[in-house]
């Protein structure tokens, strides 16, 4: 029994997936409980401080780090508790912990060049400790030590979730950041991915602006559904560069953050843009950018025979409506329909790299990161069970 845990760039708190895996090949997994856990706001509004610009001090990512690492243990251990599952019973968890930052080609710093490089908080001392489970993280650090960009890292088990044997299809995460995995038919070569852009990220930050923090979000998309696509404004949001650059590729809060949203709510503004319709627009934006990336970079000579789509933006109707017309005749489904919570998909991941790690099974995907070769990835904090996992 494993337990995965997940917080994405929305910074909106933990999902955990209760999850059974039996060896393969491929390996079984039988989804046994979900559970999502929100930060308190003011937890939320600190960590979206330390992953924007300029950032936080180091003694505030310090102590981040322990109380992130607190907030995933007590997912896990809510987790338990409302499964009915005991702690000795969890042989190990897969924590992707929270990003602050990620670097994947380094850059230029106020004090010089920055390395390539990835951060993701959450001590997996304290949830080893709390728990007494082992715990694989940091997945993302060893990616990127071998060259690669650290994302994405779930291509290996969308394969593993929703691969078929006869036909290829894709997996479209709509998290903060959307990004999508081409899947081959089974024991075939191509298996990919990439980010495609901002999904709910911009979306959420839009929600704070017009309702003055009262909502987190554009729920159901109903906000999006009252207004209109401003098409000036859609094309010009289409022109950024990230859009440009060819796979493999990674982006995140460094892209489409603090000054992306800055610059779009100015553009909005000159253009003289009700709320509905900004929402609409933007909303359409996170859709186009897959659309776009899908046309641009998947095989036009064996194209997916189905979307499956996951994460928190399936929940938002006018972004779903706006990616199935963009899809053409191919089917967009969602995750449930294949039998796993399109909230579960990205902690159940988490849980089957941290099985691959313990079996010493590379996990990375070089073609969709970049790395000079598959590698395994994440760190081992030894539990109480440590050598009964072993």
């Amino acid at each position: 029994m494993a337990i995965g845990l997940m917080s994405g760039t929305s910074a909106d708190g933990v999902d955990a997936a209760l999850v059974r895996i039996a060896s393969g090949p491929p390996p079984g997994v039988d989804v046994v409980a979900f559970l999502s856990v929100p930060y308190p706001d003011e937890l939320q509004r600190r960590v979206l401080d330390a992953g924007g610009e300029p950032g936080a001090f180091t003694e505030e990512i310090c102590s981040l780090h322990r109380e992130i690492g607190d907030a995933f243990a007590g997912a896990a251990l809510a987790l338990m508790d409302s499964s009915g599952v005991p702690p000795r019973e969890v042989d190990f968890i897969g924590s992707h912990g929270q990003t602050v930052r990620h670097l994947p080609v380094g850059g230029e710093g106020p004090k010089g060049r920055l390395l390539p490089s990835t951060l993701q908080i959450g001590d997996p001392a304290v949830i080893a400790e709390r728990t007494g489970s082992t715990v694989v993280s940091d997945f993302r650090a060893r990616d990127v030590a071998a060259g690669g960009m650290g994302a994405p890292l779930t291509p290996w088990a969308h394969r593993i979730l929703f691969g078929r044997p006869d036909l290829p299809v894709a997996f479209v995460n709509l998290g903060g950041i959307s990004n999508i995995t081409y899947i081959p038919p089974a024991n075939e070569k191509g298996l990919t991915g990439f980010d495609a852009g901002p999904a709910n990220m911009a979306l959420d930050a839009l929600a704070r602006k017009i309702s003055g923090g009262r909502e987190r979000l554009d729920r159901g998309g109903e906000m999006a559904a009252r207004g209109r696509v401003n098409e000036e404004a859609l094309a010009s949001l289409m022109s950024h560069p990230y859009l440009k650059l060819p796979p493999p590729k990674s982006t995140g809060r460094e892209a489409f953050g603090e000054t992306f949203f800055n610059e779009t709510h100015a553009l909005f503004g000159r253009l003289d843009m009700a709320p509905e319709d900004r929402m609409a627009t933007l909303t359409a934006f996170s859709a186009e950018c897959i659309v776009h990336t899908i046309r641009a970079h998947f095989p036009a000579d064996s194209p997916p025979a189905e979307f499956i789509a996951g994460g928190g933006g399936v929940n938002n109707h006018s972004m779903m409506d706006r990616l199935g017309e963009g899809l053409g005749s191919a089917p967009l489904v969602t995750s449930a329909d294949r039998g796993i919570s399109p909230d579960a998909v990205e902690a159940v991941a988490f849980a089957l790299l941290g099985w691959a790690a313990l079996r010493g099974e590379p996990a990375n995907v070089p073609a969709a990161t970049g790395a000079e070769r598959a590698v395994v990835l994440g760190n081992i904090t030894p539990g109480k069970n440590y050598l009964s996992v072993l």
